[in-house]
């Protein structure tokens, strides 16, 4: 993606996408497209598992672990969960946290950022804190991807 202009996506033989590598990447045409360039975390359309709840039960709600923010407090736009484990790599920390459904979210952060976030909010395994997505993209059955408004998301 960094000396190209175009790309194409393919998943079987198929064309997926075709697009500039920004477009690709900020508005992928399916799911196999977003996951194909990165990792993301996976919302079904269920009520209480999808930012916003979900409208549907087929919609999928996906969010990248670096377009989640970590808060100390409630609000409408975040959800609870419980902080299982962080891995600092170089210049990145990889935080994991458990949510009340069982289920897991992957959350990255520059090191600095952590390291200022963990001080603050005295954040260690166990510790409980809410999560805020910055972007949501969610796929409604049937059709292309929705892009979400943040501040709607939860």
């Amino acid at each position: 993606m960094e000396v190209s202009d175009r790309i194409v996506v393919m998943n079987q033989g198929r064309i997926e996408q075709v697009g500039s590598p920004d477009e690709v990447y900020d508005k992928p045409a399916s799911p196999f497209v977003l996951q194909f360039l990165g990792d993301v975390n996976l919302f079904h359309g269920r009520l209480g598992h999808a930012p916003g709840g979900a409208t549907a039960p087929g919609d999928v709600h996906y969010v990248r672990p670096h377009e989640l923010e970590v808060v100390g407090q409630a609000d409408g736009d975040a959800w609870p969960a419980e902080l299982a484990q962080a891995l600092t790599l170089g210049p990145v920390t990889r935080l994991e946290f458990k949510r009340d459904d069982g289920s897991y979210v992957d959350v990255e952060l520059p090191r600095a950022r952590w390291t200022a976030l963990r001080d603050s909010l005295q954040l260690q395994p166990g510790s409980r804190a809410w999560l805020k997505p910055q972007r949501v993209t969610r796929f409604v059955a049937g059709q292309q991807a929705v892009a979400d408004d943040p501040a709607a998301a939860i």
